[in-house]
């Protein structure tokens, strides 16, 4: 049986996949196809962590004290590939990559870039911490958000003020229509 292991060097593709991971994957397929462990918490995560080439996988099922619920599945590779699965639907909803990740977004941006790079192509979007580019006013999407969420070294808008950002991961994931939940 071929075994599920990230290609660090994939594209990144928005809406669709990270390290040749597609969203939208089954869990139990996933399980089927990965050399796995079952970690019981966060803390083991930590002590667990290795380079063994194996995916870490917590469940997480609790109410936070505002009274939103999580349940969740995330799987972990080496500290630079993390999946969340989610455990009603079984499906993969988002994938992140992070430091050691090698791939790019749009053959363009990689982890370790200055986001400034990009800003003669695309304009950028803030909203909570994370920076999206957004199509510019020539083009036929003008406007139009590329849905994948870019983490920076600040947690702050793009500006002048705030130009060095740095490229610390990336977060592609399914739309909230298509989350079936």
């Amino acid at each position: 049986m071929k075994q599920l292991i990230p290609n660090l060097e994939a594209e990144i593709i928005p809406t669709k996949s990270i390290a040749d991971i597609s969203l939208g994957l089954d869990f139990e397929h996933f399980k089927a196809k990965s050399k796995y462990q079952i970690i019981n918490d966060y803390a083991e995560l930590e002590s667990t962590y290795s380079e063994s080439d194996q995916w870490l996988i917590l469940h997480r099922n609790e109410v936070l004290p505002w009274g939103d619920s999580i349940n969740e599945i995330y799987c972990y590779w080496n500290k630079i590939i993390t999946l969340t699965f989610n455990s009603n639907t079984q499906r993969l909803e988002f994938i992140y990559a992070g430091q050691g990740y090698q791939g790019r977004l749009l053959g363009l941006l990689g982890i370790g870039d200055r986001l400034d790079s990009a800003k003669d192509q695309y304009n950028f979007y803030f909203e909570g911490d994370k920076h999206y580019l957004e199509y510019k006013e020539y083009s036929d999407k003008a406007g139009e958000i590329i849905p994948v969420e870019i983490e920076t070294n600040y947690r702050t808008a793009y500006s002048e003020e705030y130009s060095d950002q740095i490229i610390e991961g990336f977060l592609v994931y399914l739309l909230p229509e298509e989350r079936g939940h």
